[in-house]
């Protein structure tokens, strides 16, 4: 049935009503418009081939997406272990990015509890003394948001982990908000006749070493390992993207109905892979959240793959955006800059935090200055202007500077110059 709604559509570039399919593809006879629309989402749920628009007509969508080969993952490890103050504190956490299944950078960390460690488990003496020279859960916390980026996170229980790290993420006002892979669902998806109970079992059954010692960076190794033969087994079966990826892991989830906002995934999937920002509006026009991404197509559609453990903040977003709007930024530095000032500016209900931490500490005592980036135009560069410490205004100018002149104008205001 899918297949012969597929071709119809193909040959109609306009789309096509529910009732016009039943009657057509469908060859049902004089179905009302309410049972005709029930039928034919109900046939189409969760194909992600298909898409409706404002005016209800179904269209193919062409999805395009994140190819495995250019796609960003940091792979991720934890261990924790009870105090005296509270169980499982997060002690050790190891991270390893990734960029076509080749290491890019490794990040590891001791995080001193601040609370004695219960002996319920051998700790080896040289790992007890690592613990307590280790840093602050704070410091951890920060370290972790830098090293992640925009990338997707991959771990065996990968929602219990991110659970985890935002126990102390919350202390600095952050949570996590990168895409998932979870290699306990997809093993279960790509093996289902293995049985196993743990990542040793999984490992064991690919032939690939097992953990001998219970350390992050022991477990790192053996989830690259896995991930590696995983992803194979995902280019077999036809995924080359990393959504199609993120949405095999889910497919059994309610479908989300997109008759409800100015938008379609056709808007969606047409958004660029670029930095910049993204302003969610509510029905009143009222701006409800302000974002920034390295890949603004990724990082929208983020909030509208249907996974079980949506955050409290994204199921907010979802009930009240009723349109989006984007704007190109000429790097990621930009767009940063960019969001701090909208932020400030309008003053969203559903931005977590209203300021942005630590992101001008590495200007040292500098507090008046100009940051010189490129731009998403051709020929042209960006200048923000900073005052005491805050990004208050932006300017673009022409490469060869004929248009200098308002720039001469603002620097009368008294900022001091840094390039």
């Amino acid at each position: 049935m899918r297949d012969k709604i597929y071709t119809y559509l193909k040959s109609h570039n306009g789309g096509a009503a529910s009732h016009e399919l039943v009657d057509r593809v469908l060859k049902i006879k004089g179905a009302s418009p309410g049972i005709s629309e029930t039928l034919i989402r109900t046939a189409l749920a969760g194909d992600r081939r298909f898409a409706a628009d404002e005016h209800r007509f179904w269209k193919i969508i062409e999805r395009g997406g994140t190819p495995l080969s250019e796609a960003e993952f940091v792979l991720l490890s934890l261990l924790t272990l009870d105090t005296v103050e509270r169980p499982k504190t997060i002690v050790e956490v190891s991270a390893q990015k990734l960029r076509n299944d080749k290491i890019v950078d490794r990040l590891h960390i001791c995080i001193n509890p601040g609370s004695p460690v219960v002996p319920t488990l051998y700790v080896p003496q040289d790992f007890a003394q690592e613990i307590k020279d280790g840093i602050s859960g704070e410091k951890a916390a920060s370290s972790l948001c830098n090293f992640f980026g925009e990338a997707v996170l991959v771990g065996y229980d990968i929602q219990s982990t991110i659970h985890h790290l935002n126990k102390i993420l919350n202390t600095i006002n952050k949570t996590i908000e990168n895409s998932v892979l979870c290699l306990h669902g997809l093993t279960k998806k790509l093996i289902p006749d293995l049985h196993f109970k743990s990542l040793d079992d999984i490992a064991t059954f690919l032939k690939l070493t097992t953990m001998d010692t219970r350390r992050t960076e022991k477990e790192i190794g053996i989830l690259a390992d896995t991930f590696s033969r995983h992803r194979e087994l995902l280019k077999e079966q036809g995924f080359s993207t990393v959504e199609d990826i993120l949405e095999f892991q889910y497919p059994d989830i309610e479908y989300i109905d997109f008759s409800k906002y100015a938008f379609d995934k056709c808007f969606l999937w047409a958004i660029p892979r670029k930095p910049g920002i993204y302003k969610m509006r509510d029905k009143h026009g009222e701006v409800i959240y302000i974002g920034k991404a390295k890949n603004l197509r990724a990082r929208v559609i983020s909030y509208f793959w249907n996974t079980a453990e949506r955050q409290q903040k994204i199921i907010d977003l979802l009930r009240n955006v009723y349109s989006i709007e984007y704007e190109i930024a000429g790097s990621e530095v930009s767009a940063m800059l960019m969001e701090y000032r909208l932020i400030k500016q309008h003053k969203p209900r559903l931005n977590q935090q209203l300021e942005v931490h630590e992101r001008t500490a590495r200007y040292g005592r500098l507090k008046n200055f100009i940051v010189l980036l490129p731009s998403s135009a051709e020929e042209s560069l960006e200048l923000f202007f900073v005052k005491d410490g805050l990004p208050l205004e932006q300017y673009e100018i022409l490469k060869d500077a004929v248009n200098f002149s308002d720039v001469e104008r603002i620097l009368d205001k008294g900022h001091c110059i840094f390039w």
